[in-house]
């Protein structure tokens, strides 16, 4: 039945991604519609034949929508729920649906999700200007994001001002996995058209393409930055079951503490 109405069930499956992601009867067909054993999604438990593709195969789940970095934080978290105590004060700048809803589960959390727009969330955050006050947060999360902020070093600066002593901050950025990795970041505010910038930078909003030299942007903020690969963190089989690299690299964590400000 499936097979032979394969067209129409992927074409409705989208459609319940797009709008009915979290309800129970969408879960239920897009299973039914991708049901196999191949992949896991640690965020949602549940298992397909393959993931949603997007810009390659294999990397969106179909229910929860996690990518690959959501999917390796998430494993992450699990081996480390102590980063996740009672009570914490959570800052998610521009929140990933997967991501919120963890966080948000933190039993007696404050949590303060959004973006400049608030399209992302339901606050007004702009994140070169928090409206927080200093060390009030236990955590922030700030995933693909910086690569976005033309003043990216306020905005490192303003992460590690609201970072209560020790805190810690998830700051993700693109191009910091395989072997193409640039020393130092390519960046130049003449360059405005969406055309040269995704050219250059890999995607038409974004302002520059980092390169390894981001670790000591950080330092400079007073954020003391730890690279964790996953793919040594994690047995092969995990790799390789729920689909952590991208492109055929594994993405890093960068997981920053409060230090000392250098800049």
């Amino acid at each position: 039945m499936l097979r032979r109405y394969s067209l129409p069930v992927a074409k409705t499956a989208r459609q319940l991604v797009r709008d009915a992601r979290d309800t129970a009867v969408a879960r239920s067909l897009l299973r039914a519609a991708f049901r196999g054993n191949r992949v896991s999604c640690p965020c949602c438990g549940s298992s397909f034949r393959r993931f949603r593709a997007f810009n390659g195969p294999d990397r969106v789940c179909w229910v929860c929508g996690a990518m690959e970095r959501h999917r390796s934080v998430w494993l992450y978290l699990d081996q480390h729920p102590e980063m996740l105590p009672d009570g914490a004060r959570i800052l998610h700048v521009a929140p990933e649906n997967v991501l919120r809803n963890r966080l948000r589960s933190v039993p007696g959390a404050e949590y303060h999700g959004g973006d400049l727009t608030a399209e992302f969330g339901p606050e007004r955050i702009d994140v070169t200007d928090l409206q927080f006050p200093d060390e009030s947060m236990d955590i922030v999360v700030c995933n693909h994001v910086l690569e976005h902020v033309p003043d990216d070093r306020r905005a490192m600066s303003e992460i590690r001002r609201v970072l209560k002593p020790g805190g810690w901050a998830l700051l993700l950025v693109p191009d910091l996995e395989g072997e193409t990795v640039l020393d130092a970041t390519d960046e130049d505010a003449t360059v405005t058209s969406p055309e040269e910038r995704l050219r250059r930078f890999g995607q038409a909003d974004h302002v520059r393409r980092y390169g390894w030299d981001y670790l000591q942007r950080l330092e400079l903020a007073g954020l003391d930055p730890e690279v964790v690969d996953p793919a040594t963190v994690f047995p092969p089989e995990v790799v390789e079951r729920s689909r952590l690299a991208k492109h055929g690299a594994v993405e890093p964590l960068i997981f920053c503490r409060p230090g000392e400000i250098r800049g």
